[in-house]
């Protein structure tokens, strides 16, 4: 009895003494807005050190040198009141709240009218991707974006991310520059240069044209082009082309077939799906039917996450018509005769009645637009991809959760759109820190039991948030609830598919087993007979002697 009440008193006095350590070695709640204002650590050599932020081309000022190193003091620490108990990673954290926005980007060219529509309507784009730039054989970046497009951009703190493509969308110049190692280095160092010059928040490679059988050297030089970005603070997106099944078709030999979408998503961070156009010259059809482009995006949710997917969307318009074409001459008879006979009877029974404009009609199940004019060989059928279509795209963009999307281009677009445009999803702290060209911090705070690094990416108006805990990886995402609830039973789905998979290789190899369990009882019995045979051949022999 007297030792238990010993040990019941120095439990009560270390108690005493533990607690109020434990409550004041409690993190306070990162605030992202405050980081963005706060000085901007930096890190040299071992140490970090603070540095404000200045204008383009302003130099450090004396009082304050970059070099000093900074180290979290326990007053900072200690600021803030005792919390409940919480697991040491998510210790007294306030996550932000989850983006109900899209993330939206605008293709634009060198031209008039996207010019003019980007500075109508700079508020409501998200990222603007000038097609400015391409990439040689040799690695060598040519081009240069339009100087009123940065101006806008830059008046009106919206990030920039110009596509580069592979020159003149030669095959042959992407393909020797992928299995060139030296020309992909130097590819990498002239997209970080331009990038540091320009102000740019990374870069989106649109390569186009590439054969299937690159798509190895085509993966390899994305993960090194974005492991290299990444490096330096820089964000990298792919532009590829959309398939609605595996099938090895034309689609796949000419255009598609190179890009291995599970690959891509897991190096870049995030894929525009170009989901356009559906019907060429050989099938006269709508650019992006509604059926269509949700069964592409149906197939693309199986190997890119939906908060890298961003849905290509078009917005201009297809004029199809009667062409010629070289064809035997037997062929050409029968056309010539049927032209005939048609141009006859359009004589004889047409009024006169033609429609050099034709008013817009809408097919509810393609959703799409379109009018019809002309007559004979002059017959047009063209396809407008207005306003009512693009809401539908807008639709299954929400249906499915999807990153946000990407519109080719500024200029072409019904003005109509504009008006269902949603907000950008550019927080006024990430455009505030695009504005002065910041790079991204890398924030270490130490707590009681293990650090805790946060690196933030301002450019990148992402849903994930990253936390390194003593070199283990445990992102941390932020859904709402009807994504949530469609994640989970995407998850549940696949559970269930790995499980009956595993149920059938358990079943086989037990059936594997099972026969060759019978084999060896087979060949145990046989040996057996063969050994009793000997025996009574040897008594046999014995009897005789």
């Amino acid at each position: 009895m007297r030792t238990a009440r010993w040990c019941g008193v120095a439990l009560a006095v270390w108690l005493l003494g533990v607690l109020p350590g434990c409550a004041q070695n409690v993190i306070p709640a990162p605030d992202l807005a405050a980081l963005a204002r706060a000085p901007q650590p930096v890190i040299t050599g071992n140490s970090l050190s603070a540095q404000s932020p200045q204008a383009p081309g302003a130099t450090p000022s004396a009082a304050t040198p970059a070099s000093t190193p900074v180290t979290p003091s326990p007053a900072t620490l200690t600021s803030q009141p005792a919390a409940p108990f919480q697991p040491p990673m998510f210790r007294n954290v306030t996550w932000p709240a989850p983006p109900s926005l899209l993330a939206s980007v605008f293709y634009t060219a060198d031209d008039s009218k996207g010019i003019a529509s980007f500075r109508a309507h700079a508020s409501k784009v998200g990222i603007v991707a000038p097609q400015c730039y391409s990439l040689d054989r040799w690695g060598w970046l040519h081009g240069a974006p339009p100087q009123d497009l940065m101006d806008i951009a830059r008046e009106h703190h919206v990030p920039v991310m110009p596509l580069v493509i592979n020159r003149g969308f030669s095959r042959w110049q992407a393909h020797d520059l992928l299995y060139d190692r030296a020309a992909r280095d130097r590819a990498l160092g002239q997209l970080i240069t331009h990038a540091r010059a320009n102000g740019y928040i990374g870069y989106q490679i649109d390569f186009e044209g590439l054969w299937w059988t690159d798509h190895d050297a085509f993966d390899r030089f994305i993960a090194g082009l974005a492991a290299g970005l990444h490096r330096h603070g820089y964000i990298l997106s792919v532009a590829v082309a959309a398939r609605t099944s595996d099938a090895h078709n034309d689609n796949f030999y000419g255009y598609s077939g190179v890009y291995d979408y599970r690959s891509l998503a897991r190096s870049a961070d995030f894929l525009s799906v170009m989901a356009y156009p559906e019907h060429n010259g050989d099938d006269p059809g709508p650019l992006a039917g509604y059926p269509w482009v949700k069964k592409v995006i149906r197939y693309e949710l199986q190997f890119i996450p939906a908060d890298k997917f961003s849905l290509g969307v078009p917005t201009y318009q297809t004029d199809w018509t009667r062409r010629w074409q070289r064809v035997s001459w037997l062929k050409r008879v029968g056309q010539e005769l049927r032209r005939f006979f048609y141009w006859t009877y359009h004589m004889l029974a047409f009024d006169g009645q033609a429609n050099a404009a034709g008013p817009l009609r809408w097919d509810p199940v393609l959703k799409s637009s379109y009018r019809v004019y002309g007559q004979g060989v002059h017959r047009h059928v063209t396809w407008v991809e207005d306003a009512r279509s693009f809401a539908a795209k807008l639709q299954l963009i929400r249906q499915f959760h999807l990153r946000g999307f990407s519109v080719w281009r500024l200029g072409l677009e019904d003005p109509r759109i504009w008006k269902i445009l949603p907000a950008t999803a550019s927080p006024s702290g990430a455009r505030e820190m695009l504005a002065t060209n910041r790079r991204p911090a890398m924030i270490t705070v130490a707590n009681r039991y293990a650090p805790i690094g946060l690196r933030a990416f301002p450019p990148a108006p992402r849903r994930v948030v990253h936390y390194y805990v003593v070199r283990r990886y445990a992102p941390v995402h932020h859904y709402t609830p009807a994504q949530l609830a469609y994640r989970r039973r995407l998850a549940h789905e696949r559970y269930l598919a790995e499980l009956r998979a595993r149920r059938l290789r358990l079943q086989h190899l037990a059936a594997e087993r099972a026969a060759a369990h019978r084999l060896y009882l087979e060949r145990l019995a046989a040996h057996r007979r063969y050994l009793a045979h000997l025996a009574a051949e040897r008594r046999k022999q014995n009897e005789r002697r």
